[in-house]
């Protein structure tokens, strides 16, 4: 019986793809590409597609702040 990939492993070392890690994040895989740009989530291209590992999807989750502001979305002028 073959195990699986996954199987006896820690979690820092199980990768997902693009799609896999927006959706741990509840992001759509565009955001998930824009963070990866600016180097707030760690990725990298193997073969023809992105990987993430696990461990550093919970890195950027933990040290993220609690409420986000993107470009003074919620500066209204007052």
């Amino acid at each position: 019986m073959r195990q699986q990939a996954s199987e006896g492993r820690p979690i820092g070392e199980t990768f997902l793809t693009l799609r896999e890690a927006a959706e741990v994040l509840r992001l759509s895989t565009r955001t998930v590409r824009e963070y990866v740009k600016r180097r707030e989530i760690k990725g990298k291209i193997i073969g023809k597609g992105w990987r993430f590992r696990r461990a550093d999807l919970d890195a950027f989750f933990e040290n993220a702040p609690p409420q986000w502001d993107f470009a003074g979305k919620n500066n209204h002028g007052d």
